[in-house]
């Protein structure tokens, strides 16, 4: 049965990419001038700057992979159990007044390529005391379909991020892998930057072993003055989760600055 359902993911991954350069939702970068004034060619629900103050709490959404390959395992557990565990670990760490949210992506299978490359889901929203919400819905996930990283985080500042108020806000990408639904996560980033979006992204790729997700995922957390995490087994994931939450304990992971 595992091999049946890590097959079905591949052809949906298939699906999803090439779906991806004919739907309207595929990345295309912007046109900037060198004032950083830019153009916007092709993303669905664009970001438009807004007044948000950093006066208010800040806002930390963490974005977590549920993809067909968070199924692999790291000796003899399932990448997708460690995340749970972790997450449940590090999170009874918090203070419950810390404005936390989840959002997941590759939760959902979908019959074509557009489907796929829009299940991206906010289950618990930005706010206080999300802690023990935050745990239940993690541990309900299971890894099924694609990795839209792009359409993701734009659904974070068109929605997730406005609903939860002023303050800083930040991400905390958590991934096993790049994108599978078309456009380069780097030049979307970098043309955030450009426009003047005020976001910091953390990423911990986990067990990353293709030098492009790599490279993608590292540039979408320095650009942003984000960090990037190597994290390749249980104890590196937690140690770089605690580091980007702040919370008090030694890290022994890889952090690039």
């Amino acid at each position: 049965m595992k091999k049946i359902a890590l097959l079905f993911t591949l052809i949906l991954t298939i699906l999803a990419i090439n779906f991806a350069g004919k739907n309207d939702y595929h990345y295309k970068p912007l046109k900037c001038n060198t004032d950083y004034s830019c153009q916007n060619q092709g993303i669905t629900n664009n970001y438009i700057p807004q007044d948000f103050s950093n006066n208010g709490p800040d806002k930390t959404l963490i974005i977590m992979d549920s993809s067909g390959s968070m199924a692999d395992e790291i000796h003899g557990k399932a990448k997708m159990l460690i995340a749970k565990m972790t997450l449940d670990n590090v999170l009874s760490q918090v203070s419950p007044n810390i404005h936390l949210g989840l959002r997941v992506y590759g939760h959902k299978f979908g019959l074509f390529g557009f489907d796929a490359c829009r299940a991206s889901e906010l289950v618990v929203p930005i706010g206080p005391d999300n802690i023990e919400k935050i745990k239940n819905a993690a541990y309900k996930l299971e890894p099924t379909g694609a990795t839209p990283i792009i359409y993701s985080i734009q659904e974070a500042l068109d929605h997730d991020f406005p609903m939860a108020g002023s303050g800083k806000r930040r991400i905390i990408l958590i991934s096993d892998g790049m994108e599978t639904c078309g456009g380069s996560p780097c030049e979307y980033a970098v043309d955030l930057v450009k426009k003047g979006v005020d976001l910091k992204i953390d990423v911990i790729g986990f067990d990353l072993d293709d030098k492009e997700a790599v490279s993608q995922l590292k540039c979408v957390a320095l650009s942003t003055k984000g960090k990037f995490y190597s994290a390749n087994n249980e104890s590196e994931l937690e140690n770089s989760l605690i580091d980007s939450l702040n919370v008090t304990k030694e890290v022994q992971g890889k952090v690039y600055h």
